[in-house]
């Protein structure tokens, strides 16, 4: 039986750009990906790359409300999704956990999700 959720999980597709931080607190690369849902305490990226569980990423995103989300994450799971229509690019969905958020902006996205949950439209 898996473990409740903490928070609302909303399926929403929103670009994401993503950098891979290392050890030296440099940064690799710049990476556009789309969500395939958020919550206030992550999200789900559909991606290209196969990243590490514990890779840490550094996140920018905007809401459909605008609002520009910076945060720093952790990858805590990644599953392989699919193969594209030409059977060569892998691509992989991968669980973020945020571990570095502005509480404005963690508020920001769980009044989003909340708001445009399915349960709470009539």
């Amino acid at each position: 039986m898996g473990a409740k959720r903490e928070f609302i999980r909303l399926k929403l597709n929103v670009r994401v750009d993503w950098k891979k931080i290392l050890e030296t607190t440099d940064v690799v690369g710049k990476f556009p990906d789309t969500t395939r849902d958020i919550s206030a305490g992550g999200l789900c990226l559909n991606m290209d790359e196969e990243l590490l569980i514990g890779d840490r990423l550094q996140i920018k995103m905007e809401l459909p409300s605008k609002k520009v989300i910076n945060a720093q994450g952790r990858v805590v799971w990644v599953k392989e999704f699919g193969i594209d229509s030409r059977g060569e690019k892998k691509t992989y969905d991968t669980g973020i956990e945020f571990t570095a958020i502005r509480d404005e902006d963690r508020e920001e996205i769980n009044k989003f999700v909340t708001s445009s949950s399915p349960s709470k439209q009539k």
